[in-house]
């Protein structure tokens, strides 16, 4: 039973870590244009 409860633990786990990574790399992915202003 614990071995069971380990495994589900570990799956879910790392089914988050999964879908926060995928989602902070679509953010870092958007870059807008920088203004004319601000650019040397």
């Amino acid at each position: 039973m614990k071995k069971i409860l380990l495994v589900f633990t570990v799956t879910v786990l790392m089914f988050l870590a999964h879908v926060t990574a995928a989602s902070a790399c679509l953010i870092s992915i958007y870059q807008p244009e920088v203004p004319n202003s601000l650019r040397r």
